[in-house]
């Protein structure tokens, strides 16, 4: 019984890893889509002489702010002791990170299926569809971006940043996947379970129309993320070391 249990926790794992892609895929869409350009758009300088603009920026602001402060609040509130404590009470302890996937893609998914734009005031905006250089410009950039992002989750070793590796290891009766990476990456992961805060950071800023918005969720996140995860001195010395193993590896071939 406690095999076909652990069976269907692995299979919950991996269906929760296909829906957190599917999740990331919408996020990017979201993020990484050129947005049309409206004459309606009232600059964010004019707002004195555009107060009924204002007025119905008030809405989607109060709503979005409640739906990103949602996301935050389980993206903290789900990795505190307490929360860890409770899982290991109830027997699950290795589905942590997969509960935590899970959560995180949902509240996720639905910031973005009732994300309101307010598109009425506007800090600035940029035609790229006039202009191929701009819209390569913009497409280069955000690709590069989520490219970074990519490459740090399969770093990071993404089946274990999901929580795969952890119910699989369960399965299996080995130790938690943690145990066989050295101190120096385990004190990394204690600081840092995301991959590149900078990339993510220039495709939430880096917008051809910075709408009220957009100016709400690149601020908020970025701020969250720098305040709640931040690297010391020993972090940046151990990445330091593996970018110049990664170096002397590709020389030797």
């Amino acid at each position: 019984m406690a095999t076909f249990a652990k069976v269907m926790l692995l299979l919950s794992s991996v269906a929760t890893f296909g829906y957190t892609f599917f999740v990331v895929g919408k996020l990017m869409l979201f993020l990484s889509t050129p947005r049309s350009i409206s004459k309606a758009h009232t600059w964010i300088f004019n707002l004195l002489d555009n107060k009924s603009r204002l007025e119905t920026a008030y809405g989607p602001i109060v709503f979005d702010t409640l739906y990103l402060i949602g996301f935050i609040f389980q993206h903290s509130f789900l990795k505190s002791a307490l929360v860890k404590n409770l899982w290991r009470k109830l027997g699950l302890a290795a589905a942590e990170r997969t509960i935590y996937s899970l959560t995180s893609s949902i509240c996720l998914h639905y910031l973005l299926k009732n994300w309101l734009p307010a598109q009425s005031i506007v800090l600035w905006q940029v035609d790229v569809d006039e202009s191929a250089p701009l819209w390569w410009t913009f497409v280069v950039t955000h690709g590069l971006g989520w490219a970074v992002i990519f490459g740090g989750s399969l770093i990071m070793d993404l089946p274990e940043l999901l929580g795969v590796k952890q119910v699989y290891y369960d399965l299996k009766e080995y130790g938690e996947p943690v145990a066989y990476k050295s101190s120096e990456l385990r004190n990394l992961y204690s600081h840092v379970r995301h991959p590149s805060f900078v990339g993510l950071s220039v495709i939430l800023f880096a917008t051809n129309v910075m709408s009220v918005d957009r100016l709400l969720l690149a601020s908020l996140l970025t701020v969250y993320m720098y305040v709640a995860w931040s690297t010391d001195d020993k972090d940046v010395a151990y990445q330091k070391q593996q970018l110049r193993n990664k170096k002397h590896e590709l020389k030797a071939q």
